[in-house]
């Protein structure tokens, strides 16, 4: 059921991007709409087609299939039933609109799936649809659009299992050059195997530059999206919370280098707080980026991927293989860089950081055998370092003895079994100084380690990495 409402929003999206060009009106918007039906068809697993299309002097009415072949997602195993479904779209034509979106311009437009078999499962307002999209394009091509998912719920047919959707509104723009979306999600509830989930409210936020048709296509584009979720809680029906998630922020930005030739993604996570059962986490931060990936090897990437999509992981893994071989001189003359700038959160005991960065550098020519580790080792340059707490990394190491102990001694009385991890964690960790892998410095233990040139240094001390492959 959810899987469906979410295919009909891609899939109307889509279809209304046909609304993009300029010279949308009269007998063109036929030809608008079989141009983005052939592309929906290039789609992994998507197919659609044009059921019916009407066209009269002020207006004209389309209806397209739309449906996801699971078969070819998954060719080895049981698929669910395929989904297909059909969609609506009524078009005014220019200039002087009345309908949909009152104004001038080329063309207003009203979408929406029709919910045959939908109401069999879940109960929303009759008279309603399901999922209804309206916009207008300008008369310089440019589209806007506003969409929403009505309130629902599953009906009652287990008690073990209900859902309550409180409704999803979103609008966006498009242009032949950049299209953006905003949505957001009131919240919902439901019941699942016993257990009570409830969602609080979702926000996503996406900006692109480049051609939504070419995109889809596999283009490369810059752009940006952000996704924030209030909480998730999951429980007990006595209201015995099992897991709570509060505050949970995601963002992606990608972009090109100055010459294009390359491209750089940032990925940041942020959560509140996270609780579950013997663990209290807040403020967690983890930021990541991915710099200097040829432009090349992602656009043939992408491209592969929508051709082998329905193939086996094996060959997938075979194929990713082939490409990344063929294109690795170029990838590695990019000097390739994976960063963690930031990796902090607070926890009862206290407090951790830590961030990362490796990269390959100074590669003008590949080994003639790629299993070479010096050759690999040379070109690597590291730069890492973790600060903890001493009160948390205590808890830490009394967890770890924890789990190796109630394996080791099944049925053992679980206070004894503390009392042992107590005793023992501040020898394990003073092992861990010793041995070099720690330092001490005031209120926490830090651990430091560079690499170049295929000489590491860990906490101020050579380690012959060379020697230890």
């Amino acid at each position: 059921m959810n899987k469906k409402g979410l295919l009909g929003g891609v899939g109307i999206v889509i279809v209304a991007g046909a609304l993009i060009g300029p010279k949308f009106v009269g007998l063109q918007v036929e030809g608008a709409l079989k141009q983005h039906v052939e592309v929906i068809n290039q789609l992994p697993a998507y197919n659609a087609r044009m059921v019916s299309f009407d066209s009269g002097w002020f207006g004209s009415t389309a209806t397209i299939s739309l449906g996801v072949d699971f078969g070819s997602i998954y060719p080895e195993g049981s698929a669910p039933d395929d989904l297909s479904f059909e969609v609506v779209i009524d078009v005014q034509h220019g200039p002087v609109l009345t309908q949909f979106s009152p104004g001038l311009g080329m063309a207003s437009f009203e979408a929406h799936a029709k919910d045959d078999g939908l109401r069999e499962y879940i109960e929303w307002e009759e008279n309603t649809p399901f999922y209804h999209l309206t916009g207008s394009a300008g008369f310089f091509g440019g589209v806007s659009y506003d969409d929403e998912i009505v309130a629902f719920s599953s009906k009652p047919n287990d008690e073990q299992t209900s859902l309550t959707f409180t409704g999803y509104e979103g609008e966006g723009s498009i242009s032949s050059d950049e299209f953006s979306y905003e949505g957001k999600l009131e919240g919902a509830e439901g019941l699942i195997e016993g257990q009570a989930i409830s969602i609080g409210e979702f926000e996503i936020s996406t900006e692109a530059k480049g051609n939504m048709l070419e995109i889809v296509k596999g283009e490369l584009y810059e752009g940006e999206m952000s996704m924030k979720l209030d909480k998730i809680i999951v429980g007990q029906p006595d209201d015995v919370d099992l897991f709570e998630l509060k505050d949970l922020g995601i963002e992606f930005v990608s972009y090109f280098s100055d010459d294009k030739e390359s491209m750089n993604i940032d990925m940041n996570y942020s959560v509140e707080s996270l609780k579950a059962e013997d663990f209290d986490l807040d403020d967690l931060k983890l930021k990541m980026a991915f710099n200097n990936i040829d432009s090349e090897f992602l656009l043939a990437y992408n491209q592969m991927m929508q051709k082998i999509y329905d193939q086996n992981p094996d060959e997938i893994e075979v194929a990713t293989q082939k490409l990344v071989k063929e294109n690795l001189p170029k990838l590695l003359q990019a000097e390739p860089e994976f960063v963690i700038s930031e990796f902090s959160g607070k926890m009862e005991p206290g407090e951790f950081k830590g961030d990362l960065s490796a990269k390959l550098a100074g590669v003008n020519q590949m080994p003639d055998n790629m299993e070479d580790t010096q050759f690999w080792l040379s070109s690597l340059i590291v730069d890492s370092s973790i600060a903890i707490d001493k009160p948390l990394l205590k808890w830490v190491a009394e967890q770890q003895m924890l789990s190796t102990m109630r394996m080791q001694m099944p049925g053992a009385d679980e206070a004894e079994l503390q009392k042992m991890a107590e005793q023992q964690a501040p020898m394990m960790i003073d092992m861990y100084i010793q041995q070099g892998l720690l330092k001490e410095e005031d209120d926490e233990y830090r651990s430091e380690f560079q690499m170049e040139n295929g000489e590491g240094v860990l906490n101020g001390q050579k380690i012959p990495i060379a020697k230890m492959m």
